[in-house]
């Protein structure tokens, strides 16, 4: 029976393996072997979903992309009633999330593979549209809620990007001072 559920290991199983070891340890090593070795499964699995090593590296992107975009779209923004508590959500979310190993990584082989930077900045440029939508539903000009749904995603990114360790007490109220700076009022024009 064990053999039989090893044999129809579900492709999108090779598909965060690949990402999770990409993240871990490095482009260099995604390779059959090691995937199968961590999924405890012949490279005959690996060989019923792919070609070789280099179609898996597109699924994995086309499957990360995806997956992103998905989310993105079942966020519904047509029915914003509390855009600012929203937008605290999506603060909260983001910090709680362990999402952004997979992210990590995908801007790591981004650097130097031409189909998944094109990935990301389809990405990018998704999660921060639906911030701008957000930021406008809470009242702000266009130029406002593009600056501060920049601002938001890139500390966003640029927190789990870097190796900074916080204790979730000192995240929590960085999130919240965030949230308050964001939805500050700029001040009136003199």
């Amino acid at each position: 029976m064990a053999k039989s559920a090893k044999a129809t290991l579900h492709r999108d199983a090779w598909l965060k393996k690949a990402l999770d070891v990409l993240f871990s340890h490095g482009i260099g090593s995604v390779k059959i072997e090691t995937l199968a070795r961590e999924l405890d499964v012949t490279k005959g699995s690996f060989y019923w979903h792919f070609k070789n090593r280099e179609e898996l590296l597109c699924h994995v992107v086309d499957w990360w992309r995806d997956n992103q975009l998905a989310f993105i779209d079942g966020l519904d923004i047509s029915h914003i009633n509390d855009a600012p508590n929203l937008i605290k959500s999506v603060i909260d979310f983001t910090d709680q999330t362990d999402d952004s190993h997979h992210d990590s990584a995908m801007r790591e082989f981004a650097r130097f593979n031409d189909y998944a930077a094109a990935a990301v900045a389809q990405i990018d440029h998704s999660r921060i549209n639906y911030l701008c939508a957000l930021f406008t539903a809470a009242d702000f000009d266009d130029a406002e809620a593009l600056l501060r749904a920049q601002a938001l995603y890139f500390y966003q990114v640029g927190e789990y990007t870097t190796s900074l360790n916080l204790s979730d007490d000192l995240r929590d109220e960085l999130a919240e001072r965030r949230f308050r700076l964001l939805i500050a009022r700029p001040p009136e024009a003199k």
